[in-house]
């Protein structure tokens, strides 16, 4: 999500959702078998009253906006983490008290924790690839060194014990950005830890443990991406929608491509057709790749990751030929005065031939700032995956959606009902 090296989760995540199994480690939670869901397939939540808000901060750096996180609270009594809320992962991760390369980041003490229990006690090297938080990649292996312990971790007022992963050893992705760590908000309850060993013990996600024990009243999540007073960079809703931050009317819900959805734990849907807006009154072809894909969505994600980079070429050639590769990890650009003057809005086809909906990536967001190093020449938002990306199950090309697309819509997210839902902000996005 970021201009040189922060922690582009996001797309990383893509890259191994839908890429090759790296050969040492695989840092995402692919629960490959089928699984059931138990009673909260069956129900909407255990838990009555109305939905829960978190307040949201935003993290960027210039012109560019690249992480939404809030409070999550760890150990008893309470302490504060800054977490990035992220669909496009499953698990929790914070600094340890021990970690020399965290930065000023928020560290987590155990032994000021009445609840903490040092087990299960696994060791794991999370990867992120190159791209670590940011919109660009490098060289370097974004990764943290982690231990899998147990304690009681709280969002909105709502606290149950749960696994997740206290780190020792963050990289400069990590390190650099401004939130403390992430939180994996994942389409189903299971996900798996994936050792070096070449086991994969599997743990219930923090949100799903809240859901089933009825302290969220259902499984529905909604974000709101825009700021709607000073202070407030967004809203995350627990456990239903707050009708205050979109026009009811106007939202529309398509389905999840529920065997990739399921399979890896992440929130999948199917792409229809996706069109370079060159003005009005003609219908643009369809760019290749794009009417038969996937994506993966992911709240975690600063830019939109084309599923190659001969999708990348032809999507910024239908603007500008003068829109080339930056560097070897994906980045494309110009110089900015030609990036903002060429812009176009970019219309995505989503969900199934009964159940679809247009959503726009606008041309307000292609510029996400002068590239590292190159002054005068600015990024674009589309870039390349580090590998093509085709998913797994039938091989069709696959995208990621991060936040650039998702900051215009009111989302809903529902992994029991296994839709996703788009709706108009009630609050206009001023940035």
């Amino acid at each position: 999500m970021l201009l040189c090296l922060a922690l582009h989760i996001g797309a990383v995540w893509g890259g191994a959702l839908f890429g090759p199994k790296p050969q040492r480690w695989d840092p995402v939670p692919q629960h490959l078998a089928p699984f059931q869901t138990g009673d909260v397939s069956k129900r909407r939540g255990g838990g009555h009253g109305p939905p829960l808000n978190i307040d949201l901060s935003v993290w960027g750096r210039g012109q560019t906006e690249l992480q939404w996180y809030g409070d999550i609270t760890v150990g008893m009594p309470p302490r504060k983490f800054k977490l990035i809320f992220d669909t496009g992962a499953g698990m929790m991760l914070i600094a340890d008290k021990n970690c020399t390369t965290c930065g000023s980041h928020t560290r987590y003490d155990a032994a000021l924790s009445s609840t903490y229990s040092p087990l299960p006690g696994w060791k794991t090297l999370v990867a992120f690839g190159s791209q670590g938080g940011g919109t660009s990649g490098s060289s370097e292996l974004q990764s943290a060194n982690c231990t899998v312990v147990t304690d009681a971790v709280g969002m909105a007022g709502r606290s149950v014990a749960s696994e997740f992963l206290v780190c020792d050893g963050y990289s400069s992705g990590l390190r650099i950005q401004d939130p403390d760590g992430l939180f994996g908000m994942p389409s189903t309850p299971p996900g798996n830890w994936f050792l070096a060993n070449g086991s994969a013990p599997e743990y219930k996600h923090i949100y799903w443990h809240l859901v089933e024990t009825g302290q969220i009243p259902g499984p529905e999540f909604a974000f709101s991406l825009v700021s709607d007073r000073p202070g407030r960079a967004g809203v995350l809703t627990l456990g239903g929608t707050d009708r205050s931050q979109y026009v009811p009317a106007t939202l529309r819900t398509i389905p999840l491509n529920w065997p990739l959805s399921e399979s890896r734990a992440r929130w999948v849907v199917d792409v229809r057709g996706a069109r370079v807006v060159v003005g009005s009154g003609s219908t643009p072809a369809l760019l290749t790749n794009s009417s038969d894909a996937v994506t993966l969505v992911d709240t975690g994600g600063s830019t939109i990751v084309t599923p190659d980079r001969n999708t990348t070429r032809e999507l910024y050639g239908r603007m500008s030929d003068q829109i080339q590769p930056l560097d070897d990890f994906g980045s494309w650009g110009a110089p900015c005065d030609l990036l903002d003057r060429v812009a176009r809005d970019v219309t995505f086809t989503l969900g199934s031939a009964d159940r679809s909906v247009d959503v726009v990536v606008k041309k307000k967001y292609l510029n996400v700032g002068e590239f590292a190093g190159r002054p005068g020449i600015c990024q674009g938002v589309y870039t390349d995956p580090e590998r093509a990306a085709r998913e797994p199950i039938n091989g069709r090309p696959a995208w990621i959606f991060g936040s650039p697309l998702l900051r215009s819509y009111y989302t809903v997210w529902d992994g029991v009902d296994r839709t996703l839902g788009f709706a108009t902000p009630a609050h206009r996005d001023l940035s």
